[in-house]
């Protein structure tokens, strides 16, 4: 099972929100609220995306993050798998069964295949469900 963890989730979250703001320098404060992060949290996670090298930072009053690339270069399984030690990992209960075997590497093809999205279609999906909706009171 694919296992992706709060880490992984908010990560994730905070790339799509920083790739949404790419003209920009946007501050932690900001990042946090706009993705519904705890801001203690984010601070540990946006140190492991900068390492990585997905973002970069810029220090002082009108500092900020910015993501490092763009977004059409960058995958959601990049982003996961630079974040999460484990995302899908049957070969850790040892199993011996080539049957299994060959059934869990096939999942695994598929499963990366599914979060093999850019991240910029992510982005465009951000701007197509604020287009189409519609609140009615």
């Amino acid at each position: 099972m694919v296992c992706i963890s709060s880490k992984g989730a908010y990560s994730l979250s905070a790339m799509l929100y920083l790739a949404r703001n790419s003209d920009r320098l946007v501050q932690i404060k900001e990042i946090a609220e706009g993705s519904n992060i705890p801001q203690n949290y984010l601070e540990q996670l946006l140190v492991l995306l900068k390492k990585e090298g997905f973002i970069e930072s810029i220090r002082g009053a009108k500092g900020g993050y910015k993501i490092a690339m763009r977004a059409e270069n960058v995958t959601v399984l990049q982003i996961l798998s630079a974040i999460e030690n484990e995302m899908f990992s049957p070969d850790k209960y040892g199993l011996k069964s080539i049957v299994l075997t060959s059934f869990w590497e096939e999942a695994s093809r598929q499963i990366e295949d599914v979060f093999s999205v850019p991240l910029q279609e992510l982005v465009d999906r951000t701007s197509r469900y604020s287009q189409t909706s519609m609140y009615y009171i």
